[in-house]
């Protein structure tokens, strides 16, 4: 099978492959966590879609030994990673949160400073697509902290894209029980492609997203016509602007 171009494969390939358990990102990679890893100062931020995979962290913090990240294997109940009402920027459907009452998701926390927290905000399209916030009250079970009740995390602006009167979850990041279908950046791009641009080469469709800004909010904004805010209790939004 020919390889894709390597837009085309960023674009299909979100969320990303990540490690199941815990690890420590670091010189642009995956390495063991050590147990003695000192955590104090550092916030927790779920990530519902790729800043889990070491090849995100990468594009957004690069090769360089002074990010030491660590990244933690946590279970998430009651709550799903769903796709976002919007294309990012590289051609994805990105991710959202969504109640999913008896799903267990498996997630990832990144653990940052206050300087990676501030390149991570840079990265995350805030008052575009996202907004940050603490979420307390989550059923969420952290490998190496146990029970964790406040989090923080970017939540989408729109909302969860809706099909067929549905919220989608997010392949690619493990969820039992899952209450809503779910598909792979490949299928949830074919099935928009046809509602979208009817015919059209799949690829030429994500390309399209990729190069013509305009295009691309057309398209989200009939996305966001069909779409779910994530409702939570214990939400705060902390920033919903770019700063």
């Amino acid at each position: 099978m020919p390889s894709l171009p390597d837009d085309i494969a960023r674009a299909l390939g979100y969320p990303y492959a990540r490690p199941a358990g815990s690890f420590l990102f670091s010189g642009g990679r995956a390495e063991d966590l050590p147990p003695d890893t000192n955590f104090d100062g550092r916030i927790a931020v779920l990530a519902c879609g790729s800043n889990g995979a070491p090849t995100q962290l990468r594009r957004k913090y690069g090769t360089s030994e002074e990010h030491r990240i660590p990244v933690t294997a946590a279970r998430l109940q009651g709550i799903c990673c769903s796709y976002s009402a919007h294309f990012s920027g590289y051609g994805s459907v990105a991710a959202a949160l969504h109640t999913a009452p008896g799903s267990i998701t498996h997630v990832h926390i990144t653990w940052l400073n206050e300087r990676e927290l501030t390149r991570m905000h840079e990265t995350e399209a805030i008052g575009q697509n996202y907004r940050f916030v603490r979420m307390e009250g989550v059923d969420l079970t952290c490998a190496k902290h146990g029970a964790i009740e406040t989090i923080h995390a970017y939540v989408s602006l729109r909302g969860s894209l809706l099909m067929d009167g549905l919220p989608v979850t997010l392949g690619g990041i493990n969820c039992q029980n899952a209450c809503y279908p779910v598909m792979d950046q490949i299928t949830i791009q074919s099935r928009l492609r046809d509602s979208l641009a009817p015919g059209m080469d799949l690829h030429g469709f994500i390309r399209q997203n990729i190069t013509d800004a305009k295009i691309r909010a057309e398209r989200t904004a009939r996305l966001a016509r069909q779409a779910q805010v994530f409702d939570h209790p214990g939400i705060t939004t902390l920033l919903d602007q770019a700063s």
